[in-house]
Formats: structure tokens, sequence, C-alpha cells
């Protein structure tokens, strides 16, 4: 999976959602006027997916995950930009395209408001990074982690509502 990190336009329909507050109708209508293809419309379930290309010119697509408002307490979504499956080999790549979609975000929304390392009890000597961004219409944070691990370790962006504190792990029950 190539290192790619979504532009500016395609984190502003990722605020709008947040301002939107995830709820469901104009979650989908945000969505569609991006032009991301619905993948999944699962609302009994709590969720819609969509499927976004991340830059104009290629064809690198992401899955966009919303859980609707409706059905979630807080709602959230997220985008995972990057898995790194090799990690038995080393944690450079992983290190590396945290690092590479931390400077393209911070290009455009400016120096994170919170980033730092955490790990976890269960792989002792393995640190995770995260860099946060508390707007003034969303929390966007890009976090290393292993959130789905039979698909590796990922790097992922995190959307939550204004006011949720930058903090790691991202975490809901």
């Amino acid at each position: 999976m190539a290192v790619v990190a979504p532009t500016e336009p395609l984190v502003v329909v990722l605020r709008a959602i947040s301002r939107a507050g995830f709820a469901y109708t104009p979650t989908k209508a945000l969505c569609e006027a991006a032009g991301w293809r619905l993948v999944d419309d699962e609302p009994d379930l709590g969720y819609v997916r969509s499927d976004m290309l991340l830059a104009a010119g290629s064809d690198e697509r992401r899955p966009v995950s919303v859980l609707i408002a409706e059905s979630n307490k807080p709602p959230f979504a997220f985008v995972p930009l990057f898995y790194f499956e090799e990690y038995h080999e080393g944690r450079e790549p992983f290190d590396l395209a945290f690092r590479a979609l931390a400077e393209q975000l911070a290009g455009f929304l400016g120096a994170a408001t919170r980033s730092g390392v955490y790990s976890y009890p269960h792989r002792a000597g393995w640190s995770y990074s995260f860099a946060g961004w508390a707007l003034a219409d969303a929390t966007l944070v890009l976090v290393q982690d292993e959130f789905d691990i039979q698909f590796g370790m990922d790097v992922t962006l995190w959307v939550q509502p204004a006011g949720a504190a930058v903090e790691a792990p991202v975490r809901y029950e």
C-alpha cells in the first residue's frame, strides 16, 4: 500500500461530516457529492462506508468508515491510510509512513496540537506514534496502531467531534 495522504479537499469533506454531527443522511450526501463510492450502507448496524480516491491523478483509494450519530455515542469516522504487514522484519517503513503522512497533513492543517508516543503491554519495546489536530469543527488524530491486526499494523486518520481530546490509542466501545 502506497503512502498517500488525503488531500486538503478530502479532509474538508471529513470535517464537514463532523460539522454535520456524523448524521446518516448528511454524511451520505457529503460522501456522494465528493464522488466517493458507497460500499456499505448499514444504518441499522450504525455505519456507512465509502471508497474515496485519495488524490487527483492517483488510483489510490481508501475506505472511509463513519459510525453514525444515530447509533453511536460518540460518533466518529476513520480512514486507514497505510498497512504495514512486515513488522517482524523491522519498523522503519512503518515510521517513515507515519512521518510522511503527518507532514503532508500538517502542510495544510498546521502544526499538530499534540503529538507523542504510547505503547501496549502485549508488545513490549514497541512504541506507536500519534499526532492530532484540535480544530474548531473536528478533532483529527493520525495514529500508528494495530487496529485490525489481520491486515498488519496501520496508520489511520480518525475524525472525531470537535472538542474531543487528542489522545492515543483511539478506542471506542
